[in-house]
C-alpha cells in the first residue's frame, strides 16, 4: 500500500507541474508540450520506481563519504514491521491498518470497474452495428491515401454513418465512424483528426488513464489530470492536423468543429477510451483559441524540458520505504515475537561503518565502558569484526546475497533503567548487510544499563 501512496505522490507532483505550466504558459506554449507532460505524469501514477532508489543511493554514497552521514533513530511504530518465524509471518499494528485500507481501496476499484464495464458494453453494442459491413472501394482508396500521408501502417476501418457523431474506437483494429460522405471536404478533415489519434495510440493512453483513475481514485489530482489530459490531447491533435495549413483552411476546420459540437447527441457513448472530434461544447473555445494563436514548436527543446522535469520528479523515489523485516529460523516463543514487533525505534547507520568510524562520528553515543556493545543491533563475524544492522535490515532489495556466519546481539533498555542483551546465531550478507537471525545463544540482564 505504501508503494501505491508513493506512486500517487509522484504522479501528483508531476500533475501539479503540468497544471501550473498550463495555467501560466498556455498562451505561449504548444499544446503538444502539455500533452507530453500529461503522459509523463500518467506514467508516474502507473509505474513504481523503487529500483531507482538503489542507484540514487549509490550516487549519494559516492558524493558524500559514509563517515559523514549522520546516525539516525528511525521510529518503527508507523512502518511495516514483519517477523518471519517457522514459516509464519507476524505483523505489527501498522501493517494491520494498511490491510484494512487495502480493503477500502479495492472496494472503490470494484465500483469504478463495474461502471467501465457497463460503458464498454454500450460501445460493443454500437460497434456491432458495423460488424457485417465492408468498406467500399471508394472508402478504402480515400482512407489509404490519408494513412500514407501520416505514415500509418496499422489496419484501420472507415464507415459512413450519417446518424452517428464522428468517433474512433478500438486499439488493435481501430474503427472510424464518420458522419460525412467520404467525397466531402469535411470528411477529409474529420478523418485526418481521427488518424492522428490512431497514430499516437491515444485510445491506449486513455485506457492507461482510466487504469490510473481506478488505482488512485481517492486522489483528486488524478481526476484533474484525466480532465485536462482529454483536453490537451484534442488540442495537440488539432495542432498536428492544421500544422502548416493556410488560415482559410484553419477557419474552415474551426467551423466544422463548432458544427460537430452542436450536433452532439445526448445519448452518445461516453467511454473514455474512444476519441471524438467534438466532444464537449465547453472546451471548443479553448481549442479554437489554441489554433488561432501561432506558437512555435521545437521537438528537441520540448523533449529536453520534459526529460529534465521527469528526472527532477523522480527524486520522490526516496519516499519508498522497505518493510523492516526479521527472519527467525529457529524456535521462538510468542512473547519474543511480540517483543520484537513492539519495538519503538531502531538505530540506523551507514552500511559498512566500523567501530573506529563510529567513535569518530559521535563519541557521545558510546561511553568508555561499552563492554563490546556498540549498537543496539550489531553483527559480529567469526573474525571479531562488528557491523551495525543496516537500515531496514536489507538496504539492497535486489541483492544476490553472500552470507557469512557470526552472532547477532540486540540491546534493549527496560523501564526500570536496566537493559537486556540477547545473542543469537546469525548470518549476514557481506554485500548489503541483510541479517538472518538464528537460535538464541545467551541472554544477559543488567539492573543498570551502562551501554
Amino acid at each position: 500500500m505504501e508503494y501505491l501512496l508513493v506512486m500517487s505522490l509522484s504522479g501528483s507532483t508531476m500533475t501539479g507541474i503540468h497544471l501550473l505550466m498550463r495555467c501560466l504558459l498556455k498562451d505561449r506554449i504548444c499544446a503538444r508540450l502539455f500533452d507530453l507532460l500529461a503522459r509523463v505524469a500518467l506514467l508516474y501514477y502507473l509505474i513504481p520506481l523503487p529500483f531507482l532508489k538503489k542507484y540514487y543511493m549509490a550516487v549519494v554514497r559516492d558524493l558524500w563519504p559514509e563517515g559523514s552521514l549522520e546516525i539516525s533513530r528511525v521510529p518503527l511504530t508507523w512502518r511495516n514491521h514483519i517477523v518471519h518465524a517457522e514459516g509464519t509471518m507476524h505483523v505489527n499494528i501498522f501493517a494491520s491498518i494498511q490491510t484494512a485500507a487495502v480493503i477500502v481501496w479495492l472496494s472503490g476499484i470494484c465500483i469504478l470497474l463495474a461502471r467501465q464495464i457497463a460503458e464498454y458494453v454500450r460501445l460493443v453494442r454500437m460497434a456491432a452495428r458495423y460488424a457485417d459491413r465492408a468498406m467500399t472501394p471508394e472508402q478504402r482508396i480515400f482512407l489509404d491515401g490519408l494513412k500514407n500521408q501520416y505514415g500509418i501502417r496499422r489496419r484501420v476501418f472507415l464507415y459512413e454513418a450519417a446518424e452517428e457523431h464522428t468517433i474512433t474506437f478500438g486499439f488493435f483494429r481501430p474503427v472510424i465512424v464518420c458522419g460525412r460522405a467520404v467525397t466531402s471536404r469535411e470528411a477529409e478533415m474529420l478523418v485526418r483528426h481521427e488518424l492522428v489519434h490512431i497514430k499516437r495510440m491515444d485510445a491506449l493512453w486513455k485506457i492507461f488513464m482510466q487504469l490510473a483513475v481506478m488505482l488512485h481514485w481517492c486522489n483528486p489530482m488524478v481526476w484533474l489530470l484525466r480532465r485536462d489530459f482529454e483536453q490537451v490531447c484534442e488540442c495537440s491533435c488539432d495542432e498536428i492536423v492544421m500544422y502548416g495549413k493556410p488560415m482559410e483552411e484553419v477557419k474552415e476546420y474551426l467551423r466544422l468543429m463548432i458544427y460537430e459540437a452542436g450536433e452532439k447527441k445526448s445519448g452518445k457513448v461516453s467511454v473514455r477510451w474512444k476519441s471524438g472530434f467534438g466532444d464537449d461544447t465547453q472546451k471548443i473555445k479553448e481549442r479554437m483559441e489554441n489554433l488561432m494563436s501561432k506558437k512555435k514548436w521545437n521537438r528537441f527543446a520540448a523533449a529536453t524540458l520534459v526529460a529534465v522535469l521527469a528526472f527532477a520528479n523522480s527524486m520522490t523515489v526516496f519516499a519508498y520505504r522497505d518493510s523492516f523485516e526479521r527472519e527467525v529460523v529457529e524456535d521462538v516463543s510468542e512473547e519474543e515475537i511480540d517483543e520484537i514487533l513492539n519495538e519503538d525505534t531502531a538505530v540506523f547507520v551507514p552500511v559498512g561503518m566500523d567501530a573506529e568510524a563510529w567513535h569518530e562520528l559521535d563519541q557521545t553515543e558510546v561511553p568508555e565502558n561499552v563492554q563490546g556493545i556498540l549498537y543496539d543491533d550489531q553483527f559480529t563475524d567469526e573474525a571479531g569484526n562488528i557491523y551495525p544492522v543496516a537500515e531496514d535490515n536489507g538496504i539492497e532489495p535486489y541483492c544476490d546475497h553472500t552470507f557469512i556466519s557470526g552472532t547477532l546481539a540486540t540491546h534493549r533498555k527496560t523501564d526500570d533503567g536496566g537493559c537486556v542483551i540477547k545473542e543469537y546465531k546469525a548470518q549476514r550478507c557481506s554485500k548489503c548487510g541483510y541479517v538472518i537471525q538464528g537460535e538464541e545463544i545467551s541472554r544477559h540482564i543488567y539492573v543498570t544499563c551502562t551501554h
